[in-house]
């Protein structure tokens, strides 16, 4: 593969993790992570796969998400790399009959590996840079 094609790859691994959040497919979820990966945020460290998609069931506090990743830049190193990737993500939910729209900006700071022939997140640390809550119009 070149390295275009690797990018690309873990780009669509960045894609595929953001569908399996937001339509709460867990299994699927845990499988884009090497088994020792980390993931970690405002208040929270996950440590393996399976303690990944049991803590990101927490979402379900939310009637729906959307995570929409943005640039994203790589940096190939044989069967390793590092990552920025950006993200808005909107969590919606309802609070004293209003519907409302959470919304974080994120910028992942990832370590992805080639595990099993597949490119994987190894680690990820979620860097949110700025937060709106606001209550959602036309819902």
């Amino acid at each position: 593969m070149s390295d275009l094609e690797h990018k690309q790859a873990i780009h669509a691994l960045t894609c595929r993790y953001a569908q399996a959040v937001d339509r709460r497919d867990f299994p699927r979820l845990a499988d884009l992570f090497t088994p020792d990966a980390r993931l970690t945020g405002p208040g929270f460290c996950m440590d393996g796969p399976q303690a990944i998609a049991e803590g990101m069931s927490a979402l379900g506090k939310y009637s729906a998400t959307q995570h929409h990743m943005h640039q994203q830049l790589v940096e190939l190193d044989g069967d390793a790399a590092t990552g920025e990737t950006y993200c808005v993500a909107n969590h919606l939910y309802e609070q004293d009959g209003v519907q409302r729209k959470l919304d974080w900006g994120i910028r992942y700071q990832d370590r992805f590996e080639r595990w099993q022939g597949r490119w994987r997140i190894a680690a990820r640390e979620l860097v949110v840079d700025w937060t709106q809550d606001l209550p959602l119009r036309g819902a």
